[in-house]
């Protein structure tokens, strides 16, 4: 049998279980190709009257939320960098709300913007006030106001598309809206998909690289099913993926899909990392700075963030970075990258565009093409 199958997968035809082989376009170099369309990127600066902005370090408070948010979106086909403040294509386009994560920035997670609009997806990120990476005196506990800064985002760009004289009239599809996010931004994305009084029911899937998750019990999951992507490194320092994105993946009812990197980090998941790297990046970059900002007074300010009436216990965390440094050369940023573009394109294509080729590399291709990645899946319920 191995003899019979092995020539397949040298060729890259992966089959099904049931025997059928995957349509044309379903390796792992077809997802990390960009796709038919060019990419423009705009700044918006949004501002949310309606909500305050907490006093932060030597800061004071403010009495509205500035969001200052970074579009990518698709045009007519062009080679080369993103064209700023390009005119977008024709057609209605899936949204795509992109949260970073602590100690990052809108800009953090551009590749996979750039990947998705290419493919004909508008992505809009934002910077979070008082948790990104120019923030004097950030602030961990103002992720409990993150998943309403996704919602106002969401707000402006959906006003945008149906106001006539804007660059982006007529191209949203209010239909197929999804939300993704890194460590604290996927955070933020879990809440604002799934948390049982606090979600924005217009979310239809979700996409979550190694989640700060380790609070959520199965109650939290309770109100919600959207399709479900999971991204976790198994050398993460920071987040120990047993109780984080292992924990969502167990306690969640959504079609879900957990993909598990080998020696994997958690940093590597930013795209403003490039070098290569003979250690763990979370070594000398992630744990340094998260256990500087989460340790002491923080750590025990976290316990505000507990909710039991919608199935969130801190009392399930643990400090970060408290296991010991691999001794092996970690996954390169660059190959981390390249696994995590594949499969979050791919998750949304197969959601939003039930495409065929999408689908069966996420289900069998991904997994059977790449040795350094472990695939799971699990259909909604239980």
């Amino acid at each position: 049998m191995m003899r019979a199958i092995l020539p397949l997968l040298l060729l890259g035809i992966v089959r099904t279980a049931a025997g059928a082989p995957c349509p044309g376009g379903s390796a792992t170099a077809a997802f990390v190709a960009p796709g038919p369309y060019g990419v423009g990127v705009r700044t918006l600066a949004l501002v949310d009257g309606s909500r305050p902005t907490p006093a932060h370090g030597t800061v004071a408070s403010l009495p509205s939320r500035t969001l200052t948010t970074e579009v990518w979106y698709p045009t007519a086909p062009h080679a080369g960098d993103p064209v700023r403040d390009a005119e977008a294509a024709h057609g209605r386009f899936p949204v795509i709300l992109n949260s970073h994560g602590y100690a990052d920035n809108r800009t953090g997670e551009a590749y996979l913007a750039m990947a998705l609009a290419s493919r004909g997806y508008v992505v809009a990120a934002p910077d979070f006030p008082l948790t990104n990476l120019t923030t004097q005196g950030r602030d961990p506990i103002d992720v409990e106001n993150q998943p309403d800064d996704v919602r106002f985002v969401l707000d402006s760009v959906l006003d945008l598309s149906k106001a006539k004289d804007s660059w982006l009239a007529g191209r949203v599809d209010r239909h197929r809206i999804g939300a993704s996010g890194l460590s604290y931004g996927g955070l933020t994305t879990l809440l604002v998909t799934f948390h049982p009084a606090r979600r924005d029911r217009r979310i239809r899937a979700a996409a979550a690289l190694a989640p700060v998750s380790c609070s959520f019990e199965k109650s939290f999951f309770r109100a919600a099913r959207p399709p479900l992507l999971l991204v976790q490194g198994t050398q993460d320092l920071l987040l120990p993926i047993a109780i984080n994105s292992a924990r969502v993946y167990a306690e969640a009812r959504s079609p879900r899909t957990f993909v598990q990197l080998r020696d994997a980090s958690h940093s590597a998941f930013s795209g403003l990392l490039s070098f290569p790297s003979a250690v763990n990046y979370d070594v000398a970059l992630g744990c340094p700075l998260v256990v500087n900002e989460f340790g002491g007074p923080n750590w025990t300010r976290l316990q505000l963030l507990d909710d039991p009436a919608n199935g969130i216990d801190v009392a399930g965390c643990s400090m970060p970075c408290l296991g010991p440094a691999p001794s092996n050369p970690p996954m390169q940023a660059a190959r981390q990258h390249d696994l995590t573009q594949a499969m979050v394109v791919a998750f949304f294509e197969s959601t939003f565009r039930k495409s065929r080729p999408a689908r069966c590399f996420v289900k069998q291709g991904f997994a059977a093409e790449n040795a350094d990645v472990v695939v799971e899946h699990h259909r909604a319920g239980r």
